[in-house]
């Protein structure tokens, strides 16, 4: 076997799949034997990685759903950053939260945390379709088309877990937005569903590959779309070479045109076809500051966070000043800012003035 474990993924794969390696983490926790690298490479699907070659110090990164955190879970991350983690966590890109320094045996009661507030870290990682990126103003945002986040939460229970989708030739990321111009997430999506209204004001979502519009389907058939996608990376993508084996370069070496039609003859409806330009169009970034919520008598706070790596106290700071004024639910932006979501409109500026005072700055 070569040494580069990048060239064997593909038998670390066969010999195991990453999704069925919760029982060595929970081993190698417990008797603390050194784990091998094909293990390393397999724990990725539990977003669990070696810091050091000595394997004595791990971090996790926990995907969030739509990037959502509540106050309960806010508060578990705090108590899990000061019991195992130097009392401290990241706020990472892609709505993730990161733990660095975590002990092999520490990772069981991690878990189990985690699990008691319905989080966890599966498919952060590994060959897998990844959790959905959404607009962090979805569902709040007076301009936005409409709310996808019923959708998102299809799209995730579909992907999320499923063995079907757990050995793809490399990651999948799909993206789905209540804006024609989509979402700014820092980087172009491998596919994404951005809503528009067409001329009788109907709701459709335009999809597109690696930015690239390939035409118009209804809210309906969102999933199948996105399924039969899938299927077709996992049937036609190269598992030969790592370095060809990404959704960017299947659909260069077959052609969009070719990747159109192939789609097409997987499903039982037609995407009403458009040009294949690429569009020119700046994806809509959340707002900073105090902003109205579509939600009558409630605002929504943007705060630029400047040190991605946050204190433990800093977090317990947040949390009793949202229960002081009466919110309950933040998310995380994808370059690692954060929206309150749900205050009443009128405590939202003395809470402002107070989340400035311990750096979750809203006047920027």
């Amino acid at each position: 076997m070569s040494n580069n474990l990048a060239l064997n993924i593909e038998k670390i794969k066969k010999e195991k799949s990453g999704i069925d390696v919760l029982a060595d983490i929970y081993f190698h926790a417990v008797f603390g034997e050194k784990i091998s690298p094909e293990n390393l490479e397999r724990f990725k699907w539990y977003g669990i990685y070696a810091q050091d070659e000595q394997q004595n110090y791990f971090s996790i990164k926990i995907p969030l759903n739509m990037g959502e955190l509540n106050l309960i879970q806010l508060k578990t991350l705090s108590l899990i950053s000061k019991q195992f983690s130097d009392d401290s966590l990241i706020f990472s890109n892609e709505q993730k939260i990161e733990f660095k320094n975590i002990k092999i045996f520490d990772l069981p009661k991690i878990f189990k945390l985690l699990q008691e507030v319905n989080l966890n870290t599966f498919f952060e990682a590994g060959h897998t379709v990844r959790r959905v990126l959404t607009c962090p103003v979805n569902g709040i945002d007076k301009t936005q088309l409409i709310d996808v986040e019923p959708l998102a939460n299809k799209l995730n229970e579909t992907f999320i877990g499923n063995k079907k989708f757990e050995n793809l030739p490399n990651k999948l990321q799909i993206a789905i937005s209540g804006y024609e111009e989509g979402c700014d997430v820092q980087f172009t999506p491998d596919v994404s569903f951005n809503a528009i209204k067409d001329s009788k004001e109907k709701i459709l979502f335009n999809v597109k590959i690696l930015g690239n519009s390939i035409g118009f389907i209804s809210p309906s058939q969102v999933l199948k779309t996105a399924i039969a996608i899938a299927n077709i990376y996992k049937d036609f993508g190269e598992r030969d070479d790592v370095e060809k084996s990404s959704f960017e370069y299947l659909v260069k070496n077959l052609g969009l045109i070719r990747f159109y039609d192939i789609l097409n003859s997987t499903i039982n409806y037609k995407i009403q076809q458009s040009s294949f330009k690429n569009e020119i169009s700046h994806p809509r970034k959340p707002r900073l500051g105090i902003n109205e919520s579509k939600i009558e008598g409630q605002s929504y706070i943007g705060c630029k966070i400047y040190d991605r790596v946050v204190q433990s106290s800093k977090l317990d700071n947040l949390s009793s000043l949202l229960e002081k004024y009466e919110a309950n639910r933040v998310k995380l932006t994808h370059k690692g800012n954060i929206i309150i979501l749900d205050v009443p409109t009128l405590n939202a500026q003395n809470l402002a003035c107070e989340l400035e005072k311990i750096s979750f700055n809203p006047f920027v």
